[in-house]
């Protein structure tokens, strides 16, 4: 049996192990994947949208990100605030200012455990160059590009932040298949380590509501670096401000856009146990 915790970021859930209770099991890391996809099922086992896996280290700790397809990923918005109340609640790191190590490099953040525990994440610098994305295009920036689905045209915007991003900014939201365009844009040959697909109504210049088809786990109920990904493009393109709230599922963000990228929003302990793995 081996100890887990379950949390989730405004809807968007994950279950975090210590990788000293792994390694303790027997589990090791060309195994993550295979654990993932299996605890993940919402049928057989426990039920999320991907797993990370905790690596204490001097003064941070690392996180290892893997999709309910298990698929590992560079980042996640909403994981890692999730990540840091794991931090927090099982004090892997004093204080409430935390740096966690992932594959999309070392970020910092700070915890506000309050009555509900917020995170405020600085998320780095957005990539517009398509070489960084990755992209296959001759062009210098995929910004605002025409794709089609279906017969249907898209006006498409790539960025990477922390992980692949299509946005799209639509007029209204519950008339777009999200599951249909969502699938073909994420496996579309541009994106050859695929995409997410991020679907942006806009209220106002600071308020907007996303919806997101997340590369590897499908329609999630919120994407943290989509949220961050859809205010950068839509301040670029002159239609929101530098500070906006990102209306989700269940709940609001906060992304501001500076010289890098801050994500503000909550994340909750769901549960603790032990799972069966074999």
């Amino acid at each position: 049996m081996i100890k887990f915790e379950k949390y989730h970021g405004l809807g968007n859930d994950f279950i975090i192990f210590n990788y000293k209770d792994l390694m303790a099991k027997n589990i090791k890391e060309e195994n993550f994947s295979n654990l993932a996809i299996k605890i993940c099922d919402r049928h057989t086992g426990i039920g999320a949208d991907g797993i990370m896996v905790l690596v204490e280290k001097e003064d941070c700790c690392q996180m290892i990100f893997i999709n309910s397809d298990g698929s590992i990923a560079s980042m996640c918005g909403n994981g890692i605030r999730c990540f840091s109340n794991y931090i927090y609640n099982n004090k892997n790191l004093d204080g409430t200012t935390y740096k966690v190590d992932t594959l999309a490099g070392l970020l910092s953040l700070d915890v506000y455990p309050d009555e509900r525990f917020n995170v405020k994440v600085n998320m780095g610098k957005p990539f517009l160059n398509p070489k960084s994305i990755p992209m296959i295009t001759p062009k210098e920036k995929f910004i605002n590009e025409k794709i089609t689905v279906n017969g249907e045209t898209y006006n498409v915007s790539a960025i990477l932040m922390g992980v692949p991003h299509a946005v799209i900014f639509v007029d209204d939201l519950k008339k777009i298949d999200l599951v249909e365009v969502g699938r073909s844009i994420e496996n579309n040959p541009l994106f050859p380590e695929k995409t997410n697909v991020n679907f942006v109504q806009i209220l106002d210049e600071n308020e907007v509501i996303v919806d997101t088809w997340e590369r590897g786990a499908g329609h999630t109920l919120a994407c943290g670096t989509g949220s961050c990904a859809s205010v950068v493009i839509g301040e670029l393109l002159g239609y929101l401000n530098s500070k906006v709230i990102v209306h989700l599922t269940l709940g609001d963000l906060i992304i501001e856009v500076k010289d890098e990228v801050y994500m503000t929003g909550p994340s909750e302990l769901i549960a603790k146990g032990e799972y069966k793995y074999s």
